[in-house]
């Protein structure tokens, strides 16, 4: 097939209504090809948007503490309330647009999600040059507040977003997964970008701060330019409609005709020119010569218990991948320090936690997600896939017995460096690779048709997990 051609094909099924009669029922895609690789790159872009929000609060460690110095309990406490201020409406949310998505169009859902996050950060860009040292406690209440609203826009964002790549072939949403781990290693590096170019923290957030202004424009933009795209708009286009055409009766020459269908130049005046019927099924009426037989049945709320119990074994485990590391990270590995803290060098006083913790956390997960790609051991099938989820609770005692403080109740089991090191790497690889599979895999467990709900259905399930890791961090952390 030459670049810009069409690839027909073509499937039969048979459906024994008694022992003398077979219904047949053709399903055609026509399967334009992604030239250049251009929609892949989109949806990477894309993914980089959705994770940007969370990322960009959490790894601005030193910004926040310096913004929160007076109180000394929020100082050492903010993460917690950051994870909780943003996983619980990200859920609720999350709920929410799941539910009832059939009832907004995908494009207003997405657009209007991505301008509020623009303009969330244009305020948190603007707090930076403000000074907040005489209202501390009020700016601790408005950036909780920022947080709810970029979070509670970026559920409806994500969830249209896996719901748009679960339509499309599984290497798309593996593109989206890939995005999220760019978006965490693009937040830790600003981070330590920003403390290099500038004098001390607060100076530093202007700069950084602003890059996600600029990368959720890019975002904006790049989403309009998606629905331009022919290989895109074969996937999502026809979804949007919701109907289904049965044929009951289809002879073989009609089959061989079809075979043979070849794509028009133009679309010709009359027929089916006004229909809202996507172009495959405007062909299979062209060829049936039955329009009297064709019965349309359309269904706009989709069957959500029916697809939950399909995707339950890989979205629990999603869930679950990420419990733990919302429950370690970034509320208990931002509190290791290097043993050798006392000396005050620049590598442990200013850039072991920025490096230790949130560059090797979010550069290990963008290759474990990047690997998710190319590689997909275990199968969707079996049991091996849910217990290496369940595995990863061993991390959280792991990094408890870490040199994390301060600490009151437990005392310190792993006084070497390269310890967190070691288990950060495993940690990071892992959630990027397991959590990509199961998301990979999610909608290809139903139906055609139900990919969307069901893409959407696996966002949920990972946006529980990371709320009741978010919760239980404040368990953990008490222990210490």
């Amino acid at each position: 097939m030459g670049a810009g051609r069409e690839e027909v094909k073509i499937e039969t099924f048979l459906e024994k209504k008694d022992k003398s009669l077979a219904k047949k029922t053709l399903l055609v895609s026509m399967e334009p090809r992604d030239r250049f690789h251009v929609v892949y790159l989109i949806m990477v872009i894309q993914g980089v948007g959705t994770l940007l929000p969370w990322n960009m609060f959490i790894t601005a460690h030193a910004y926040f503490q310096e913004k929160l110095k007076k109180d000394e309990d929020l100082k050492h406490s903010f993460e917690n309330y950051f994870s909780v201020a943003a996983m619980v409406p990200n859920v609720l949310m999350f709920l929410l647009n799941t539910l009832f998505k059939h009832k907004v169009s995908l494009q207003v859902r997405m657009l209007t999600s991505v301008c509020i996050m623009t303009l969330c950060f244009v305020v948190t860009t603007v707090l930076v040059v403000i000074d907040t040292s005489n209202w501390t406690t009020d700016f601790f209440y408005i950036t909780i507040g920022t947080i709810v609203l970029i979070n509670m826009t970026s559920a409806v964002y994500q969830g249209g977003l896996f719901g748009v790549c679960g339509m499309m072939p599984q290497r798309y949403t593996g593109a989206v997964m890939t995005g999220q781990g760019v978006g965490g290693a693009f937040a830790a590096l600003a981070s330590i970008f920003s403390l290099l170019g500038g004098k001390d923290a607060i100076s530093s957030g202007f700069g950084y701060f602003m890059s996600a202004v600029i990368v959720l424009t890019f975002c904006l933009v790049t989403y309009i330019l998606l629905h331009r795209m022919k290989f895109a708009r074969h996937y999502i286009s026809p979804h949007d409609q919701r109907s289904e055409i049965k044929f009951p009766s289809i002879q073989a020459d009609q089959i061989e005709r079809l075979a043979n269908w070849q794509i028009p130049p133009t679309r010709k005046s009359g027929g089916y020119k006004h229909s809202t019927l996507s172009l495959d099924q405007e062909k299979l009426l062209a060829v049936s010569g039955h329009p009297k037989d064709v019965e349309i049945v359309r269904s706009d709320k989709p069957p959500f218990l029916l697809i939950f119990r399909q995707i339950f074994k890989l979205g629990s485990s999603v869930a679950f991948v990420f419990f733990v590391t919302l429950a370690a990270f970034p509320s208990l590995t931002s509190r290791i320090r290097s043993v050798n803290d006392g000396d005050k060098t620049v590598w442990t006083s200013t850039y072991f936690v920025p490096v230790t913790c949130f560059l090797l956390f979010n550069v290990g997960d963008f290759c474990g997600r990047l690997a998710a790609s190319f590689v997909q051991w275990p199968g969707k099938d079996g049991v091996l896939l849910p217990l290496l989820c369940f595995l990863r609770v061993v991390f959280l005692p792991l990094f408890a017995f870490c040199n994390a403080q301060p600490r009151e109740h437990s005392s310190v089991f792993f006084h070497e460096d390269y310890f967190p090191i070691l288990f950060m790497v495993l940690f990071a690889i892992s959630n990027g690779y397991l959590g990509s599979l199961c998301m990979m895999y999610g909608p290809s467990t139903v139906e055609p048709k139900h990919a969307e709900t069901a893409g959407t259905m696996m966002a949920f399930m990972l946006i529980i997990g990371l709320g009741m890791g978010a919760g239980f961090s404040f368990v953990i952390t008490m222990f210490l």
